[in-house]
């Protein structure tokens, strides 16, 4: 019998812990204490080189950022440095630049894999606090292709009175490119207030 040494799985077990951040696990047992919530799902499907980058954040109704819930660890740990490209429009909002590796760490995960992915936002600000019963924004920005890039938005109210089972998405294209044109697909917004 072959034995395997702890150090040896290391580098398997930081990668699976890199995706799992404490704001993801923390919004899924809201989910599970049944508390209102924002789902924004989609299929992804990863594509060659120069994309595959996304970010998903709230804003509230001026157009203050109030919440990264996501975006990929290779843009937000440096990589807008030399890719200016890559989801210019969350790094222009959040400057992840000024965030520190903690906050950084908070909000990315490595590149996902393809499939079907769903993000939920517990109404909380970056600093962990609740906000206020209103009216809100959602994004989702995606580098499809080098300066190809998509974005899905749309508004919301956030106020436990009020169960929105489909948010409108709005559907933005910028430098359009037929490369990677299907990385976020079937895109679905809605608020459960339980």
């Amino acid at each position: 019998m072959k034995t395997i040494h702890i150090s040896a799985l290391l580098p398997f077990i930081s990668m699976f812990l890199y995706g799992c951040t404490f704001l993801h696990a923390e919004e899924n047992q809201s989910v599970k204490e049944g508390k209102e919530r924002l789902e924004i799902s989609f299929n992804f499907h990863r594509g060659g080189i120069a994309s595959s980058q996304y970010a998903i954040w709230i804003e509230d109704e001026n157009g203050k950022l109030v919440r990264t819930i996501y975006a990929t660890s290779f843009t937000a740990k440096g990589g807008y440095e030399y890719r200016t490209d890559a989801i210019p429009m969350w790094v222009d909002k959040a400057k992840p630049q000024r965030m520190t590796s903690v906050q950084v760490d908070a909000v990315t995960g490595a590149t996902p894999q393809n499939g079907y992915w769903v993000y939920r936002w517990d109404g909380k600000d970056d600093k962990g606090v609740r906000v206020p019963a209103g009216k809100y924004k959602f994004f989702v920005e995606g580098t499809l292709h080098w300066k190809s890039r998509i974005l899905y938005s749309g508004a919301f109210v956030w106020d436990k009175n009020n169960n929105q089972a489909s948010i409108p998405v709005k559907v933005e294209y910028f430098n359009r490119s037929s490369a990677n044109k299907n990385m976020i697909t079937g895109l679905k917004v809605r608020y459960v207030a339980e």
